[in-house]
């Protein structure tokens, strides 16, 4: 039995959810936004969050087939 690899949906998931975590913890640890590379960099990673989501918002609105639910 062959097994498809890439990216799905839980994959997906999982990054956005640990860019989240990133940005947040950075956001705690160095508050004010700190203009040190790094730190931004760090910053730019979490934000690759949203996108993801939009992505599943979109993909939710598709497949929906009752608009009511």
């Amino acid at each position: 039995m062959k097994q498809k690899t890439g990216l799905n949906s839980n994959v997906l998931k999982v990054i956005a959810i640990v860019a989240m975590t990133i940005d947040h913890v950075t956001s705690v640890v160095y508050p004010g936004y700190p203009t040190d590379w790094w730190i931004l960099v760090l910053h730019m990673i979490g934000r690759i969050t949203a996108p993801i989501m939009w992505f599943f918002i979109a993909e939710g609105y598709h497949y929906t087939h009752n608009m009511r639910k």
